[in-house]
């Protein structure tokens, strides 16, 4: 709620970086399925951080500040286990 009692509508990119690092998160663990996660662990940092721009801009007439950070960094988490697992793939 905001000074005047009104509730706040969540930002959907905001809701759509959670969704998309819930998604993601659990094909780091399928070694064939890299791709997916990568693929869906980069829309997540992506809309996390227009969303927390357009959180910002909006002047108090949008939240979800807290979840365009989870999905960041569900997202982030994702891209970084990727990263790693095809680095310990390369050969030499």
């Amino acid at each position: 709620m905001n000074d005047d009692g009104a509730d706040l509508r969540t930002n959907r990119k905001a809701i759509y970086s959670v969704i998309f690092g819930a998604a993601a998160f659990p094909f780091t663990f399928f070694g064939d399925f890299f791709f997916f996660a990568f693929m869906l662990g980069v829309p997540s940092v992506t809309c996390g951080i227009y969303a927390r721009r357009e959180i910002r801009d909006s002047k108090g007439t949008e939240d979800g500040d807290t979840t365009a950070i989870i999905g960041i960094t569900i997202g982030a988490t994702t891209v970084g286990l990727v990263i790693l697992g095809y680095s310990h793939l390369l050969p030499g």
